[in-house]
């Protein structure tokens, strides 16, 4: 509040806009609470109130020890980001994610046993109608399939445990269902796999009850004393469940996706179309600048399959990077008209404010029309800290040229203002993915090669890998998950795209017309 007419006092002086810089909301609050001992400590009480409630409602002969050994499985859970190395887990909403899933799925469980005890389904629906794949489907597509195949591994002993008696029928069904559904979903990139996966889960499940005799009995010596109409409904019960349940995850997983603050290989597709407001204006105002972006997303997702990025998000992240440039399109290199050079007219410092400002535009533009939070993070991290060198050279040279008029002038050199490397970086952070290293380094490699006259393999080759070398010694990969063997490959990946980008081709001699007096054209018909 005392901020607010603070800046209210400025503007009505003249010294402030009334403008506020746009932010990601609520960031350093999230990672507050997504870090904190006591949330986790009390996610995990009311994961192990949740089972107890199951335990003592389902009127089993010792809820007690049912209950331990559902506790049991719940230490076996929360030792996964040990045993897995994966630290996603101890994250408060990875955790709350992870466990509250699996927990709703028990307790749909307990809701169709409830209904059974009741009298108002029979016993024999039980096994069929149970979204075994729920879990594993939704965990599988939201934090990969190695969190899929553990929420299989746990969903499953907790229901085996959670039964009056330890029949292993159950512990089978519920692993038959999660695994087929998480292999199903290893790679997905549109939402018609989701309702393939669960229809793949239900048929594994339905092949597995009909061998083990939970769908029949079938008498295949006389098939006549089979009561097919009673094998049919079974079959239809576990087939549309499926269904539902993929369904169901296909309709969750965007609201999931907001509210954990994950995005999916679907949502990325999503973003993926030209078709965005923000590129179509890119194509019209911009188009070097266009044209460029899309070059560079096709160089991004080859490093990135090589190196085992995401290239997904590789693609999208290059399609929205230079956003920021339609503030000010005229004044970058690749949407200047031959012979203009608005660069001329202003001092390098101003020169490199415009180039450094774009940055800063394509995040606000980027909250405005409300991008993901990746491709945000992507647009501001492309670039790292890197140093606009040529406007930087210039400045240095013009600070030399006043330096030398100076001493013919008798001018102090105090009176001189001195060049600082630091107005010539861009705002950074540096790089903090993978995606973010490839972004950038082939944004430099495929800008830098438009100024080859020639660009054989070996000047391609010795480009990128002195832009590589440039950029490792002066740290811009040094808060980068990124291993030199990951940054030879991505160089080795870029050199072999852009020569196949700029390969050449063989000059044709224009037609000659036939004339009397003149030869036939190559190639002309010599009857």
């Amino acid at each position: 509040m005392i901020r607010f007419f603070k800046k209210q006092r400025l503007a009505a002086r003249g010294m402030s806009c009334g403008k506020k810089r746009l932010a990601t909301p609520a960031g350093e609050i999230f990672s507050g609470l997504d870090e904190s001992l006591y949330i986790h400590i009390g996610i995990v009480l009311a994961a192990a109130g949740a089972l107890a409630f199951f335990c003592f409602v389902s009127d089993q002969s010792d809820p007690i020890r049912h209950l331990l050994y559902a506790l049991l499985v719940l230490a076996l859970a929360l030792t996964q980001p040990i045993v897995s190395g994966d630290p996603s887990l101890k994250r408060n909403s990875r955790l709350t994610l992870f466990l509250g899933t699996m927990l709703v799925q028990i307790g749909f469980g307990e809701l169709v046993k409830s209904q059974i005890h009741a009298g108002h389904l029979e016993a024999q629906f039980l096994p069929l109608i149970l979204p075994y794949a729920f879990a594993p489907l939704m965990l599988s597509v939201l934090l990969g399939a190695e969190m899929g195949f553990s929420a299989c591994i746990i969903g499953a002993l907790w229901w085996g445990v959670l039964q009056e008696t330890l029949d292993p029928m159950p512990l089978l069904l519920s692993l038959t269902g999660g695994v087929v559904a998480v292999l199903s979903t290893l790679r997905v990139r549109r939402r018609s796999r989701l309702l393939r996966a669960g229809f793949y889960s239900a048929l594994a499940l339905w092949f597995v009850a009909l061998l083990s005799g939970v769908i029949g009995p079938i008498n295949w010596m006389i098939p006549m004393q089979t009561d097919w109409w009673q094998i049919a409904l079974q079959s239809i019960a576990v087939l549309g469940t499926g269904t539902i349940t993929a369904v169901v995850v296909s309709g969750s997983l965007p609201l999931l996706e907001k509210a954990f603050r994950i995005t999916t290989e679907i949502s990325l597709l999503e973003m993926a179309d030209l078709n965005h407001p923000l590129l179509r204006r890119l194509s019209m105002e911009a188009p070097g600048t266009y044209h460029h972006s899309l070059a560079m997303a096709n160089l991004a997702e080859a490093c990135a399959e090589k190196v085992g990025a995401n290239p997904t998000l590789c693609r999208v992240s290059a399609y929205f990077h230079d956003i920021g440039k339609l503030v000010k399109p005229d004044y970058f290199v690749e949407n200047i008209p031959p012979g203009e050079t608005p660069h001329d007219d202003l001092t390098p410092t101003m020169s490199a404010l415009i180039i450094l400002s774009h940055v800063k535009d394509g995040v606000d533009l980027g909250i405005r029309n409300k991008l993901n939070r990746r491709i945000i993070e992507a647009i501001q991290q492309h670039h790292g800290t890197t140093l606009v060198e040529f406007f930087y050279q210039r400045a240095c040279r013009h600070e030399q040229d006043a330096r030398a008029g100076g001493n013919l002038m008798k001018i102090r050199k105090e009176d001189i203002p001195k060049v600082s490397e630091e107005s010539f970086r861009y705002p950074g952070p540096k790089p903090q993915s993978v995606e973010t290293v490839i972004l950038g380094l082939a944004d430099a490699a495929e800008s830098a090669t438009r100024s080859l006259e020639r660009p054989t393999l070996q000047r391609l080759d010795d480009l990128v890998h002195d832009l590589l070398q440039d950029r490792i010694n002066d740290g811009q990969y040094d808060e980068a998950p990124v291993t030199m063997a990951q940054l030879q490959e991505i160089a080795t990946t870029l050199v072999s795209c852009l020569a196949s980008m700029h390969h050449t081709r063989i000059a044709y001699r224009p037609r000659a017309t036939k004339e009397k007096g003149t030869p036939l054209a190559l190639g002309a018909n010599l009857d």
